[in-house]
């Protein structure tokens, strides 16, 4: 009898400090959403939204800023929610889909003013260099629609220096990290040229499919009454 309720005992130990677990909240280096700070820090305005719904929910939380395939491999590994996601088909059934930051934005090629516009795959694939994010789905996006010559890079600041530079013909990324890296950049809007918008795009804050079907809840709970009170109104005017 003893053995037993050692055993009983110790499962509930065991249940009790899993649940306590703080969450690992990731981020990778794609501003508005999210920057990677010295020692791996996280800050940005979706960083502060992301924490603040954390801090409103009362779910403790450790935050680390990662290259974007190790925050893949760390939601696969679970307990984790990063701050901001693409959604996409192939995706779908592989996170939790917490709720939508950006559900109106889109892929563009965004170009030097001094060089064509880009507007269409076609004369994408016409270029000798195409500049994007480090990003299977992107990645994807791109060689699916015949863009093979990808020059990949960490970080979409570095992608913004590059195509400045001339590194690369075009940058293909979002409209909104787009406008943001140049503004952040204290360049003026005409700085680049953004095309026709050709995949739409919904950025999301997505958990482990693993994640407690309480966190989410709390979490959703937490971003619709952000909703409610302006906070995210709030978050959303500093995108642009």
């Amino acid at each position: 009898m003893r053995s037993i309720l050692l055993g009983v005992l110790g499962a509930l130990v065991a249940t009790t400090g899993s649940a306590q677990e703080p969450i690992k909240l990731v981020g990778f280096d794609a501003l508005p959403f999210s920057s990677v700070n010295d020692g791996r820090s996280l800050s940005g305005a979706g960083y502060d939204f992301a924490a603040d719904l954390f801090k409103s929910a009362g779910i403790p939380f450790v935050s680390e800023g990662q290259p974007i395939q190790r925050l893949l491999e760390s939601l696969d590994r679970g307990n984790t929610v990063a701050i901001y996601l693409v959604r996409t088909p192939a995706r779908e059934d592989k996170y939790t889909w917490i709720g939508g930051l950006v559900e109106d934005d889109g892929f563009a090629f965004m170009t030097l003013p001094d060089r064509p516009r880009v507007d269409d795959f076609e004369t994408a694939r016409g270029l000798k260099m195409v500049g994007a994010i480090i990003s299977p789905a992107v990645k994807n996006m791109l060689v699916s629609n015949g863009v093979t010559a990808i020059d990949e890079t960490a970080a979409e600041g570095q992608n913004l220096k590059k195509l400045l530079a001339g590194r690369f013909d075009a940058w293909f990324t979002t409209n909104t990290v787009a406008r943001y890296m140049v503004k952040d950049a204290g360049l003026p809007p005409t700085s680049i040229t953004i095309g026709k918008q050709l995949i739409p795009s919904s950025g999301w804050m997505v958990g482990s499919k693993s994640l407690p079907a309480e966190t989410v809840q709390k979490l959703q709970a937490a971003f619709a009454a952000a909703k409610a009170d302006g906070r995210f109104a709030a978050f959303r005017a500093k995108l642009n």
